[in-house]
């Protein structure tokens, strides 16, 4: 609960438990001017959310009937009742505010400051297949030169010197559509995570980019992910001193906002239609291969400075990838055919539906694939295992036994009863949140600047599994 949050809800006990402490009630309106002042501060100063209605009503009829008592003396078996019934009552209200806070997001732990811009690609020899209905007949299929050309937002991080004053951004700008699929999808009301339009990052929009040039990492969100759902991950990397780069794949994000056009684009289900569908297989390569070009696309663009002024402080001899789920299996992709990439990590990364003859070419880049405990042991496990035993490079293979899939991003950092929900794995936020942070930076490190890597030659925390597989 954020601070004036705790102050209403702290105006209720008051209101609920002075009586008891000095055995009468106060002069009529008293505690009413107490109650409505703290309901205004808490919305006016902080901003409605949902979470608080319940103790928002509670305080505003208590306040009317404040007005409504009979004789001040509260004594005997009343006074005992209001103790207990209040105890429950005032708890009771705390529960949805305590339960769906309004997160603070941890502040990265690198040494520079982190600016962040958007901006629209279009690419220009590609189709845009998806958010149309499927052709009935096989001549309705559109040619590929019959297609709108296909679009994606891209958000990027980077090391910065923001003015003493500036604002942070927030988590995601267009919060409240995204949002509200987000809670559909994840079978909640709509309004479900309204509460989350102003959670802040750290970065600041526009900032000043530091002088020099920038290793480069670019993040694939899974299927129905979005761009800065690991932002704590992004933020991290660029204080350290990288250029993070992250796309909506736009259809495949579950909401997509153009800031040029204001249009949003929801996710496509026909993308991925249902494993038992007959069209599963065919449409799981295609939106694999879609993630990839997209992150192609992203690099083709940095390469022709396409990008403005940021693209100019792109070390392009130094770049990393990695995804997320499809966005894995996507990284996967570009970086066994892109000369380009000279690191990839996989989150859980889906390689199941990596086209045969991508996924017999040899690594010879170096690759950390983290899995969390429901990704262990299973087909897609083996598929990626065969892959990086057949690599040429030192590949770093880590499985986290209580972490679940969701844990890869920013969902435990929302609620601490996000495993209740079914959201996240055992492991607290306090040890995956920080864990994701060390690996992905040690990795990198290594990788792309020359470090020492001795977070890997260290023991493992319990239930974490680290294996080192060099050539």
């Amino acid at each position: 609960m954020r601070r004036w949050e705790w102050v209403e809800l702290a105006a209720v006990g008051l209101a609920v438990w002075l009586p008891v402490l000095i055995g009468q009630r106060l002069r009529k309106g008293r505690i009413s001017v107490v109650l409505v002042l703290s309901v205004l501060a808490q919305t006016l100063l902080e901003g409605f959310r949902w979470q608080l209605i319940p103790l928002h009503l509670a305080a505003l009829v208590m306040a009317v009937t404040d007005f409504g008592w009979q004789g001040r003396r509260v004594a005997g078996w009343p006074r005992v009742r209001r103790a207990l019934l209040g105890l429950v009552g005032v708890g009771s209200l705390a529960l949805l505010p305590v339960a769906l806070p309004v997160p603070e997001f941890p502040r990265p732990t690198g040494p520079f400051a982190v600016g962040t811009t958007t901006i629209v690609l279009t690419d220009p020899e590609r189709g845009e297949s998806y958010g149309r209905p499927a052709p009935v007949e096989e001549e309705d299929v559109p040619g590929e030169d019959d297609l709108p050309r296909r679009r994606i937002v891209v958000q990027l991080w980077y090391p910065a010197t923001p003015a003493a004053d500036a604002e942070p951004a927030v988590w995601h700008p267009d919060w409240k559509p995204v949002g509200s699929e987000m809670a559909d999808r994840l079978g909640f009301p709509r309004f479900f995570l309204n509460h989350l339009v102003g959670v802040e990052g750290t970065a600041v929009v526009d900032a000043e980019p530091l002088s020099g040039a920038f290793p480069v990492i670019v993040y694939s969100h899974g299927w129905t992910g979005f761009r800065s759902i690991a932002l704590d991950q992004m933020e991290t990397l660029a204080s350290e001193g990288y250029l993070v780069i992250a796309a909506d794949h736009t259809y495949g994000s579950i909401g997509t906002v153009f800031p040029d056009t204001g249009e949003f684009v929801p996710f496509d289900p026909l993308a991925l239609p249902d494993e038992g569908d007959p069209s599963y297989t065919e449409a799981a390569e295609t939106l694999v291969g879609t993630f990839a070009n997209d992150v192609t696309l992203i690099l083709d663009t940095l390469e022709s400075g396409g990008m403005g002024r940021l693209g100019r402080h792109a070390d392009m001899s130094r770049i990393g990838l990695f995804g997320h789920s499809t966005g894995g299996g996507a990284v996967v992709t570009v970086c066994l055919t892109d000369e380009r990439c000279q690191a990839v990590v996989g989150l859980d990364a889906w390689v199941e539906p990596v086209v045969d003859r991508v996924l017999a070419e040899t690594p010879v880049i170096p690759s950390m694939f983290l899995r969390s405990a429901g990704w262990q042991g299973t087909p897609n496990d083996a598929r990626l295992r065969g892959l990086v035993e057949r690599s040429t490079a030192p590949v770093i293979w880590v499985g986290i036994d209580q972490a679940n899939h969701n844990d890869f991003v920013m969902t435990p950092l929302l609620s601490p009863l996000a495993e209740q929900l079914g959201l996240k794995g055992p492991i607290p936020a306090e040890e995956i949140v920080p864990l994701l942070h060390e690996y992905l930076d040690a990795f990198f490190d290594v990788a792309l600047m020359g470090g020492g890597g001795a977070t890997f030659n260290r023991t493992p925390p319990a239930g974490v599994s680290v294996e080192r597989l060099v050539p």
